[in-house]
Order: C-alpha cells, then sequence, then structure tokens
C-alpha cells in the first residue's frame, strides 16, 4: 500500500507523541540479567561452486594415462572447486572440433594450438589465445628455470599466448649396431664440431649402405629428412621465409629458388638417385611396413624430428635385456657450409594456451592449471611417462639418465641441447594458414623427390612462384 504525504505527517505526529508520553514515565526497575544462552553454533560457509574446466588433449598413447590418471588428480587434489574435463580428440579433428566448440559458445579452456588446426600463429591471429602476459606478472610465476629459446618462441610484440610444455630440435638419429657391424666411426655429438658435414654424411653413407635393390638384405646409409620448405636449406645456411614472416605470420618474400636452396634440394635428391644410399619413396613405404625406415634396423642414419627421443627411447627399453637391444644415438645436423654459425636445424615446441575471453573466474581457474602443469614436478612426470624432454633446466640432467646404455649422459646432453643454439622454430608453428602453403610445396616437389631426372634447378623456381602467390593470397584475404 503506497503512504501519502498526510498519512506520513499524521505517522510522524503519532510517533512523537508517544515519545513525549514515554518520557514523563517514572523509571522502570531494572529487569533482573537475562540467562546467558549458548552462543549459537557457527554454520560453516558454503563453498563456492566449483568450476568445470575443459582441458583439450591429442590421442597419443604415451600421453592420455598421464593427463587422466595423474595430472588432472593431482591438480584436483589440491584445488577441490576446480574440476577437470579431459577430452581426448584424434589430432587430426582438433581443429575441426576446436572451431566448432568455439562457434557454437561450448566451453574450452586449456589447449595447445599446435595439435591440429592451423597451428599457433592462426589461432593468435584470429585472437582465439588469451593473452598470458598479465596472469604471469600477477601470479610472480616463475620463468627463469625455462629453456631460454623455446620460452620465447610464443612471445609475440612482448605479449606471452603459450607457456612451453614440450620442445624438441631436429637431430640425425644413429643406429649404433650397423656402425659397429661395418666398422665405421660414429659421428660427433658435438654442433660445433666443423668435421660434421653433409658430404662426410654422404661418405659414411656410402660405407654403411649395401645390397641397395634387395630390401631382404639391404641396409641404407641413411635417410635426411626435408622438414617443411626451410629444412633444408637451413643444412647450407639458408633461410627461406623473410626476416619479418616469423614476427608477423605473413609471409611477404619466398626465397627457395636461389642458389643455395637449388644445391640443398639437389643434395638431397642425389642422396637417392646418385649417391644410392637413401631408400626412395617405394622402398621407404616398405620399410614402414618392416617397422619403420630406422626402428626396422635398415636404416643407419635418420634424420627427423626430436620425437625420435621418445619413439626409440621405448624400443630400446623394451630390447633392453635382450642382446640385440636398438641402441642409438641423436647427432647434430650436419654442416652445409662450415664458415656459417647460424641457425641449421628445426626446433618443434608446443604450449599450454588459454582461450581468449573466457569469464575472470574461469579464466584464472585456467591459468591455475596451466602453471600447474608446469612445474617441475608435474613436468617431470610427463617426461617420465611420454619420454617427451622437459622445458625446463632444472630438470635436463635427470632426463639424459634415461638413454643411459644406449648412449652417456654427456653424449645425450650435447646432442640435445646443442640444437637450441643452432636451430629456429618450425615454421607450421609461426605461418599463418601454414597448411595452405605445405599443400603447394609438397605437390610441386613431389616431381623432384619421386622423379630420377629431375633437377632441382627446374623445379625450385616453380616451387618459389606458387608459394609466393599462395602467400600474397593469405595476407590479401587476411588483410
Amino acid at each position: 500500500m503506497e503512504l501519502t504525504r498526510r498519512d506520513f505527517l499524521r505517522l510522524t505526529s503519532a510517533m512523537a507523541a508517544g515519545a513525549v508520553l514515554a518520557s514523563c514515565k517514572p523509571a522502570a526497575t531494572p529487569a533482573p540479567p537475562a540467562e546467558e544462552k549458548p552462543a549459537a553454533e557457527e554454520k560453516p560457509a558454503k563453498p563456492a561452486e566449483a568450476i568445470e574446466l575443459v582441458w583439450m588433449c591429442r590421442t597419443e598413447p604415451g600421453e592420455n594415462p598421464w593427463e587422466e590418471e595423474i595430472a588432472k588428480p593431482g591438480f584436483e587434489a589440491t584445488n577441490p572447486n576446480i574440476k577437470v574435463k579431459v577430452m581426448i580428440i584424434d589430432q587430426p579433428d582438433i581443429g575441426v572440433k576446436r572451431e566448432a566448440m568455439i562457434a557454437a559458445g561450448e566451453p574450452l579452456h586449456v589447449w595447445s594450438p599446435n595439435w591440429g588446426g592451423d597451428g599457433f600463429a592462426s589461432d593468435r591471429y584470429r585472437g582465439l589465445l588469451e593473452d598470458l602476459t598479465p596472469l604471469i606478472e600477477s601470479s610472480g610465476f616463475d620463468t627463469s628455470d625455462f629453456i631460454p629459446y623455446p620460452w620465447h618462441c610464443y612471445e609475440i610484440e612482448g605479449r606471452m599466448y603459450g607457456i612451453p610444455m614440450l620442445t624438441l630440435g631436429s637431430y640425425v638419429y644413429v643406429n649404433k649396431g650397423l656402425f659397429e657391424e661395418a666398422g665405421v666411426d660414429m659421428p660427433p655429438t658435438d654442433w660445433d664440431d666443423t668435421s660434421w658435414t653433409w658430404d662426410e654424411m654422404v661418405s659414411l653413407g656410402k660405407k654403411l649402405t649395401r645390397d641397395y635393390d634387395d630390401i631382404q638384405k639391404a641396409v641404407y646409409g641413411l635417410s635426411f629428412p626435408q622438414l617443411n620448405l626451410e629444412g633444408i636449406p637451413l643444412v647450407w645456411g639458408h633461410m627461406v621465409w623473410d626476416d619479418k614472416a616469423y614476427d608477423t605470420g605473413f609471409v611477404t618474400k619466398v626465397e627457395c629458388a636461389d642458389a643455395i636452396s637449388v644445391k640443398a634440394y639437389q643434395a638431397r635428391h642425389d642422396l637417392m638417385y646418385k649417391d644410392r644410399v637413401m631408400p626412395d619413396s617405394t622402398i621407404d613405404e616398405a620399410l614402414g611396413e618392416l617397422g619403420g625406415t630406422f626402428q626396422s634396423s635398415k636404416t643407419a642414419m635418420y634424420g627427423t624430428g626430436g620425437w625420435g627421443h621418445r619413439s626409440y627411447l621405448g624400443i630400446w627399453k623394451e630390447e633392453e635385456a635382450g642382446e640385440q637391444a636398438f641402441k642409438w644415438r641423436a647427432v647434430p645436423m650436419p654442416y652445409g657450409d662450415t664458415s656459417y654459425k647460424g641457425p641449421r636445424t628445426i626446433i618443434y615446441t608446443d604450449p599450454w594456451s588459454i582461450s581468449a575471453g573466457l569469464p575472470q573466474d574461469e579464466k584464472e581457474a585456467s591459468w591455475e592449471f596451466v602453471a600447474y602443469l608446469t612445474t617441475r614436478e608435474a613436468a617431470w612426470a610427463f617426461s617420465e611417462a611420454t619420454g617427451m624432454a622437459p622445458v625446463r633446466e632444472s630438470l635436463l640432467e635427470d632426463y639424459f639418465d634415461l638413454y643411459e646404455g644406449s648412449m652417456t649422459h654427456d653424449e645425450a646432453k650435447e646432442g640435445f641441447l646443442g640444437a637450441f643454439d643452432y636451430g629456429i622454430e618450425s615454421s607450421n608453428h609461426l605461418l599463418i594458414r601454414w597448411e595452405e602453403l605445405n599443400e603447394t610445396w609438397t605437390n610441386l616437389l613431389a616431381t623432384l623427390w619421386n622423379e630420377p631426372d629431375a633437377k632441382a634447378a627446374d623445379v625450385m623456381p616453380k616451387v618459389e612462384e606458387a608459394v609466393q602467390e599462395r602467400a600474397d593470397r593469405i595476407r590479401e584475404e587476411e588483410a
């Protein structure tokens, strides 16, 4: 009922009169003190509603048990108001699933942008990744223990968009048993040793190769990777992308038809058809059916990314008790030009990132989870479970001990760490819409790799023109 002004005045007058009458009454006899009642029992505070984080991971037998049985319960035990839902997706399907979830407004909190989709550069450019800089600063997160180069990979214009959780160089893996059988000295593990050149690698490959055309009897001296468009020219000290490409994500100048690139690509072609030390694509496919180009013990030297440390560690551990244990060593990428002291190998670093635009409480909870995943304890548990190298320097000494028996601690250390002095991050992590660029050069290079009479001098100008056209179109479309 609404109180009118007249009613209000009447009410205040009556209250005033009552007050006057009360003041004229004699003082009342004090009442006896009331019996003291026990204090009411305090009710426990209602716990805050739990936050559920969605953590997207790739299907990987070595990683999934760690995620579900170690990382998730370990975090929840010390953060009872945060629950983690582990979402495991086959890596080729991650990009599509992630795009669909974001478009539909479904919750997605922590993930690695390099697992599926177009990679870190594209996701950051599209605004999908949270700037972690304020969270790092406000929480006092200690960055001093991380290997310097991987730590800065995902720092763009002074802002951090991902915390590294694994990092790998690229190496030439050596089958020690095949070297011993052939009586050939193994390559050095020192990245500064200028005796380890491309020509020396080919010379060793010739000594190790036998029965090239009979896959049942054959041993192949080496198999060398392409490692993106930039991988082979880097051995000779040439970078095919312009200086600003990795900072902006956009390629303005492709240079892979120059004299150095042509020489480098021709040298790889010669391994198969002139030097006959490397299995061609047909033989390589057959080796895959025998267990793998390197794992089958049919190839003495095998160049690839540092995931070999994980894969070959598992094989060696399984066979360690037997007489034919699969023993190997990781050695540097060779020098193409010994006068060049810059990057000559590719690094692969994967980060944990947080979805942009989350509510504040979910963003803070996501940061708590990412910070936990990259602690020394959680990082070491990840390395033990997967064989992946830790990104924290304080864990590396223990990590190198894992390989004792296949290679010494010092060999493992020298071979592994040198890549970060002579390496550069992979283009598929730092170029926007890299998959389109990759499709372009892969289709054209198939001619060079599959045809014995093909010449790099004829093929590489076509590759450069096509990749440049695609890069220009990507810049225009994204602008």
